[in-house]
């Protein structure tokens, strides 16, 4: 095999970018080949367009025998743009691949078994679901293409929440009137880096908050022109209730800078859930798939509950929707949060919602879990986390270890950092699975959010590792 070669091609599965895998005889082994844009079981033709040691990767040019799953994706940019790996898949087959992929990763990363009676609870909404986006902007505001940074320009998003994607399309069209430039990664000059909205919706009322990330300090002219376009499209678009400025001058790929101010109207904007109300801006993580997610704090929150955990510790906290769902079935909770403002809306969540029994720590999950005095052995009951997609650090790993708490509760957005997390914790013998579930939180992408429950072994035979039988385990949906 070579690059620039074309090849015939059986799709055998999919992995977790949303690619076809197919295999190839080489020397006597099986050789990879992914293949973007394609379905399991169906015949290709398709052309290498990279090797390497151990896998190659090709663009399909035909589909010569197209599965039975596949419909017409219904984004102009779909293909090209990166924010989407599954449009060409039916629903159902995409609740089948996510299963795939997430049974794959803990069999293959992490030696455990998580059953086949495992599936993936759909999404209440297949579009118009998200309720956030940040796009970046250089020569055109949009998204990037799939593993690069060259930017797709934005004519419209069908995952976004319609009322999203109408400010975002204003929003782009007002920069270009107002005399500030792009961003040029490449020398770091340009005054915008990106442009970013968010909705929340509470009591049946819809609001949206905008933000400007500038690469530098704007003069007064600057300020002042992105002001009064800010305050027309405010005047225009009713559920926009303002905006924020955002100074980030480092060049590092993190979004957001230090330095927050108030374009015009309200810095922030309130979402409800089960009877909560959390005040969110521009920057805090809040989940972009907000009945799903409701979904997901429900079962975590009667997890904890039917366990009789009294003390809990959640690490990753965000502005704190999952806290609240978890004060109200335990005696305390100690939430762990690093991003100063999310901390802040954090604490105001708490207070706002009538919750006395949690305790914030404004420091990172690492730091924390990594001071002996705060992660002593039976210092907790249980602990929940749910990381970036990176997954855990080393630190909290070890410290989830010393803690020893009776359940281990890690929400994931990433099958293979949860294999290799959860295969770490269970790895002194310490541990096994007693349940996961799966949920469909970003239709028409690769992504699957998974819920995995780690208890405490109580025999050795009960231990749920691929090569064994599992006992014991229940799974979710």
């Amino acid at each position: 095999m070579r690059e620039k070669e074309t090849l015939h091609l059986e799709i055998e599965n999919v992995n977790s970018e949303g690619d076809g895998v197919a295999r190839v005889d080489m020397d006597g082994r099986g050789f990879v080949v992914f293949v973007g844009g394609v379905l399991p079981g169906e015949r290709v033709k398709c052309r290498v367009e990279r090797m390497s040691k151990n896998y190659a990767a090709a663009s399909v040019s035909e589909i010569l025998t197209p599965s039975p799953d596949r419909v017409p994706p219904k984004c102009a940019n779909y293909g090209v743009c990166g924010g989407c790996q599954t449009q060409h898949a039916s629903y159902e087959a995409q609740l089948r691949m996510k299963k795939g992929i997430l049974t794959d990763a803990m069999r293959r990363i992490g030696k455990i078994d998580a059953g086949g009676d495992l599936s993936c609870a759909p999404s209440p909404a297949e579009w118009g679901y998200r309720n956030k986006t940040v796009l970046p902007v250089g020569h055109s505001a949009g998204y990037y293409a799939r593993r690069s940074h060259r930017i797709v320009p934005f004519s419209g998003c069908p995952v976004l929440d319609p009322s999203l994607e109408l400010v975002l399309t204003k929003l782009i069209s007002s920069h270009r009137s107002s005399g500030l430039s792009g961003y040029d990664e490449k020398n770091g000059l340009g005054d915008v880096r990106a442009v970013a909205a968010r909705m929340g919706q509470s009591e049946g009322e819809t609001g949206i908050i905008a933000g400007v990330v500038a690469a530098h300090e704007l003069n007064r002219r600057q300020f002042g022109a992105l002001r009064d376009a800010h305050q027309k499209l405010m005047n225009e678009i009713k559920p926009l209730k303002g905006s924020t400025l955002n100074i980030k001058t480092s060049r590092d790929n993190f979004v957001w800078g230090p330095a927050f101010t108030s374009l015009c109207g309200s810095r922030f904007v309130t979402a409800g859930m089960d009877g909560y109300k959390f005040r969110l801006d521009i920057s805090a993580f809040f989940q972009i798939n907000a009945p799903q997610a409701k979904r997901i704090f429900s079962l975590v929150r009667d997890i904890v509950k039917n366990s009789g955990a009294s003390k809990v510790l959640e690490l990753y906290s965000g502005t704190g929707s999952l806290t609240s769902y978890l004060s109200s079935v335990c005696d305390s909770v100690d939430a762990v949060e690093e991003w100063r403002l999310a901390v802040k809306l954090m604490n105001g969540n708490m207070e706002r919602n009538g919750i006395g029994n949690v305790r914030v720590f404004a420091e990172s999950a690492e730091g924390f879990m990594s001071d002996p005095e705060n992660v002593g052995r039976g210092a907790y009951d249980a602990i929940v986390l749910d990381p970036p997609r990176a997954g855990a650090m080393a630190a909290v790993i070890n410290g989830i270890r010393l803690a020893s708490p009776e359940k281990v509760i890690y929400i994931s957005c990433n099958p293979a950092a949860l294999a290799r997390d959860a295969s770490m914790i269970c790895g002194g013998g310490e541990y096994e699975l007693e349940s996961l579930a799966a949920y469909d939180m970003f239709p028409q992408t690769a992504h699957v959010e998974s819920v995995c429950v780690l208890t405490k072994r109580k025999n050795n035979a009960s231990m749920s590792i691929a090569s064994g039988e599992p006992a014991g385990r229940r799974t979710y949906f």
